[in-house]
C-alpha cells in the first residue's frame, strides 16, 4: 500500500480532513484515508475526461450487475437487480428511509454511533431512542433483550437504524445476532435500516452478514451499501439501497423527486472498483492490520483508556470513562480526533488509523506528550 508521502499537500485540494484545522495539528478524525484509490479509478476518470462531454447522465447498463456479482461472490447474497435503488450516499438514504415512512414516529439507533444516527431522526422530527452498546471482546454490542423491551414499551410504529460493521467500535455482527435483530423487527412490525458501508473493510476472519440476506423478502428492510469507504473514493457520492419488499421500495423511490442523483462519474468509479479494485483492496487490508496493531500496542501502554478496534474499519474508539475534555486534551498536543459527544459519549474520541505508519506514529507520540 502506497500511503501519500506528504499528506499535508491535501490542503491544497480542499480536503475536509486536512483543511478543517490549524496546520500544526495532525488530523486523524474524519473517515478518509491518506492513500490513492485503486489504479482502475484513475484509468476510469482519465477515460471520462478524454471523452470531454459532461452532460446529464443515466444509470450505466451494467452497474447493477456489478453489485449483484459482488454481493453473491463476497457476501453469499443472491439478489434481484430490481431490489437496487441507486442513491447519492448512505446518509441521505437513511433520511429517505424515514421520509418514506411518515407514520413512524420513533427511531431506535445504537449509541455510541456515527452522529447521523441521532441527527437524521431529529431533522425528520422523530423521537430518537438510543440502543446502548457495551464493550465486548468483538467490539461494542447491544442487548437484544433491551431492544425488544424498548419496542414493546413504545406500543407504536418504530424504525431501527442499524450499523454493521459498527462505527465506532468495529463490531462485525454474527449470523445469530442478525437473526435476533430480524426477529425483533418482525415481531414489532418495525422497519430496519442497516448501514453496511463498512462491509468490505473487515480486518479479521469474521464474515459480514447482510441484513437483507437474513430477512424474509416480505419483511420491510433497507440495506445500504457503497464502495466509497472500501476504496477511498468518498468524493464520488454513490451508494445503493437494497430493498426486497416492493411496497417499501416504492415508498423509498417516491422520496427521490427533486433529490440529487448519482453522477455519471460516480457510477463509473464505483463500478470500476467493484470489478477491478480487489488486488489493491488486499494490500489495503494488510496495511490497516499493521496500523491497528500499532494502535493496540499504544493502548497497552495506556490502561487509563479503553481502546476498542473490533474486527473491521480503520477507526479506533478511545474511551477515558471520566474525562469530558479528551478531544481538547489531544488537540492541545497537536492531534485532531473526532470528539465522542456527537457519537453519544462525552468521554471518548474516535481515531482514524487510515494513514501512513509515519503519520500514525507521530500522532501517537504527540498524544503521549506531557
Amino acid at each position: 500500500m502506497h500511503w501519500h508521502p506528504n499528506p499535508t499537500e491535501r490542503r491544497a485540494f480542499s480536503s475536509l480532513k486536512w483543511s478543517s484545522f490549524p496546520e500544526r495539528e495532525l488530523p486523524l478524525w474524519v473517515a478518509d484515508m491518506d492513500c490513492a484509490p485503486p489504479p482502475c479509478v484513475t484509468t476510469t476518470i482519465e477515460a471520462r475526461v478524454a471523452h470531454g462531454i459532461f452532460g446529464y447522465g443515466s444509470e450505466p447498463k451494467h452497474f447493477r450487475d456489478a453489485w449483484v456479482t459482488h454481493l453473491q461472490a463476497r457476501h453469499d447474497w443472491d439478489i434481484d437487480p430490481d431490489w437496487i435503488v441507486p442513491i447519492a450516499g448512505v446518509v441521505p438514504a437513511m433520511r429517505f428511509s424515514l421520509m418514506a415512512h411518515p407514520d413512524i414516529r420513533h427511531v431506535l439507533a445504537p449509541s455510541p454511533a456515527y452522529p447521523y444516527f441521532q441527527t437524521v431522526p431529529r431533522i425528520e422530527q422523530r423521537t430518537h431512542h438510543p440502543i446502548r452498546l457495551h464493550r465486548q471482546a468483538g467490539g461494542l454490542e447491544p442487548s437484544f433483550d433491551d431492544m425488544d423491551d424498548q419496542l414493546q414499551a413504545l406500543k407504536a410504529p418504530a424504525a431501527i437504524l442499524w450499523c454493521n460493521p459498527q462505527n465506532p467500535g468495529g463490531t462485525v455482527y454474527s449470523s445469530h445476532q442478525i437473526q435476533q435483530l430480524v426477529r425483533i423487527g418482525a415481531s414489532h412490525g418495525s422497519l430496519i435500516v442497516s448501514d453496511e458501508i463498512w462491509a468490505d473493510l473487515i480486518l479479521d476472519d469474521n464474515q459480514h452478514i447482510p441484513l437483507g440476506r437474513m430477512a424474509p423478502t416480505t419483511q420491510p428492510t433497507i440495506t445500504l451499501m457503497a464502495a466509497t469507504k472500501t476504496f477511498n473514493v468518498a468524493g464520488f457520492g454513490c451508494a445503493v439501497a437494497i430493498i426486497p419488499e416492493p411496497v417499501t421500495r416504492q415508498r423509498f423511490l417516491d422520496t427521490q423527486i427533486a433529490m440529487p442523483h448519482v453522477t455519471p462519474l460516480a457510477y463509473a468509479v464505483t463500478e470500476s472498483c467493484l470489478r477491478d479494485g480487489w488486488d489493491w483492496h488486499h494490500e489495503l487490508l494488510d496495511a490497516l492490520r499493521t496500523n491497528r496493531q500499532t494502535v493496540l500496542d499504544w493502548a497497552a501502554q495506556h490502561p487509563e483508556f479503553e481502546v476498542t478496534t473490533g474486527h473491521a474499519t480503520f477507526l479506533a474508539w478511545i474511551d477515558s470513562h471520566q474525562r469530558t475534555d479528551i478531544a481538547e486534551h489531544f488537540a492541545k498536543r497537536g492531534v485532531r480526533l473526532s470528539p465522542g459527544k456527537p457519537f453519544g459519549s462525552e468521554t471518548a474520541v474516535r481515531l482514524n488509523f487510515g494513514c501512513s505508519p509515519a503519520t500514525l506514529s507521530e500522532a501517537l507520540r504527540r498524544m503521549d506528550a506531557q
